[in-house]
């Protein structure tokens, strides 16, 4: 049987994740695009940015932007 996790744990642990995110590096593409420079998370190398946070969008209550501008 599965079991719901309550929103506010998955959203603690998606922080914990974004908090390692920034940490992460990037290279710029030929596009001059930032894409991972190596794997990270379940995300492969050459992983555009802009991908990774509509993944934190879609599972973060309170979205991206948030995370990016009020949190912390």
């Amino acid at each position: 049987m599965n079991q719901l996790i309550p929103l506010r744990e998955r959203d603690a642990e998606l922080e914990r994740i974004w908090d390692e995110f920034a940490n992460v590096p990037f290279d710029e593409d030929e596009d001059t695009r930032l894409v991972l420079s190596e794997p990270w998370l379940c995300f492969p190398t050459g992983t555009e940015r802009e991908e990774i946070w509509q993944w934190f969008d879609a599972r973060h209550s309170k979205g991206v932007y948030w995370l990016l501008y009020d949190y912390g």
